[in-house]
């Protein structure tokens, strides 16, 4: 039985393998296999108390494991705190930038890393034992709740103060004006506060969660809002972070957006590394201009468990994805938007440069996404009209650009992603493979 993809367990809430019976088999076999004090947390979903309260349910049924709730809290936050505190393991109840009606359970170890494989299997193993006969064709309804009103609760406290001790003491922030655009998710409170707290001027939109409204045409999934938030042109830059707060992008005084890549690269000139760790969705732009500046580019799979490995492996000191994760080997853990957010803030100041100034040699190379919704994970080197296509474009793309395929991690997608020089060239073949996706979903039916 696989349940954990890239980034925990994940999907719609009420649905297996987040059905009651579910959750509190998992909750359980969590208990059983780490043993000790659990941190759980929680975003803003109307469907994360349900989920939250079956959880430390199940942890405390294992008789190996007592559960301390966090509130509502980042993702990064039970990460950090996990292992400032000796805890023995953390959970956080969050389906990230997905939309409110899925939610996810992400569990880490007591390092605040994301978990081995192998505890994964060990995991999964045991909660197959404990599932009742039938759970996967239950589903159950799920209570329709507000975000929890306790919002300023001592763990989000002490991840507010850890924060701060990684950076100048007083108010280094002063004259700095700042538009957050919080997702209406769980950096609804934190960012603002963290931001205000270091003298910035700041302006918070989409933080007012409401359970329904995490992610909804907001925060790092929808930046256009912040950029027609920064149009106004009341603003040094802005910060968009996803529901849990583990991503974050950003938006210059001029109103350009500024992705993870070109964090990636602005970070790259003040760490100085000798390589960074990107994934096959890092621009190819990103890689020639860390080649021009000396430092290498190491490819993974997406997703930031497989940046946080491969960073330790290589002793690699900065990581990321274009999507917002950034990886720093001061804290050695998962992504942390308000974390990037005040080390690109730190930039600026040390600098006296802006955004645009820091940012201003950066150009993407022209790339298309598209995503597919499949009803299934057909093995691709199976499916040979694509595989085909596929040939042929990386042929035609030799030199000039790059073709990625692949299953999203978190959703049920296939990502196609084509990038080169020349955006019609990226468009003839976007269609072309797409085409090659449809013929061979059409075939196996």
């Amino acid at each position: 039985m696989k349940l954990f993809g890239t980034d925990g367990i994940r999907t719609r809430a009420g649905v297996f393998p987040l059905n009651q019976a579910a959750i509190l088999a998992i909750g359980q076999a969590i208990g059983e296999e780490l043993g000790g004090r659990i941190l759980v947390g929680e975003d803003t979903r109307t469907s994360s108390p349900w989920i939250l309260g079956l959880a430390i349910e199940g942890i405390n049924r294992s008789g190996r494991s007592h559960a301390e709730p966090a509130g509502v809290i980042p993702t990064p936050a039970v990460a950090l705190l996990t292992r400032a505190h000796s805890f023995s393991g953390g959970i956080m109840i969050s389906a990230s930038h997905n939309p409110f009606e899925d939610n996810g359970i992400k569990v880490f170890s007591r390092d605040g890393t994301k978990l081995t494989d192998e505890v994964e299997a060990r995991i999964e193993g045991r909660i197959a034992q404990l599932l009742p006969a039938g759970v996967e064709a239950i589903t159950d309804s799920v209570p329709d709740l507000n975000p929890s009103q306790d919002t300023r609760t001592r763990w989000l406290r002490r991840y507010e103060e850890l924060l701060a001790s990684h950076f100048p003491q007083g108010r280094w922030l002063a004259g700095k004006r700042i538009i957050a655009d919080c997702a209406n998710g769980a950096m609804s409170v934190v960012a603002p506060e963290v931001l205000r707290a270091l003298g910035a001027d700041v302006r918070p939109i989409c933080a007012t969660p409401t359970g329904r409204n995490i992610n909804a045409s907001c925060g790092a999934v929808h930046p256009e809002t912040l950029m027609s938030a920064m149009k106004e042109g009341v603003a040094d830059f802005g910060v968009a972070f996803d529901g849990d707060g583990d991503r974050s992008l950003f938006v210059s005084g001029s109103g350009k957006l500024v992705d993870g890549d070109a964090v990636l690269l602005v970070m790259s000139r003040r760490i100085k590394p000798s390589c960074v760790v990107g994934t096959s969705m890092t621009n190819y732009a990103l890689e020639k201009k860390l080649e021009s500046d000396g430092v290498g580019l190491t490819r993974v799979a997406v997703g930031d468990r497989f940046i946080f490995e491969e960073m330790q492996r290589s002793g690699a000191t900065l990581g990321g994805e274009p999507s917002g994760h950034i990886i720093f080997s001061d804290f050695r853990l998962s992504g942390d938007g308000l974390l990037t957010t005040l080390k690109l803030a730190q930039a600026m100041v040390e600098t006296t440069q802006s955004l645009d100034d820091l940012t201003r040699d950066w150009s993407p190379a022209p790339q298309m996404l598209k995503g597919v919704r499949v009803s299934q994970r057909v093995p691709l080197e199976s499916m040979n009209r694509l595989q085909a296509t596929m040939l042929d474009a990386s042929a035609a793309l030799n030199g000039y650009g790059r073709l990625v395929v692949r299953y999203s991690g978190t959703e049920p997608l296939l990502r196609v992603m084509i990038e080169s020089d020349d955006a019609r060239r990226n468009d003839e073949w976007m269609k072309k493979i797409l085409r090659a996706i449809e013929e061979d979903f059409e075939n196996l039916r």
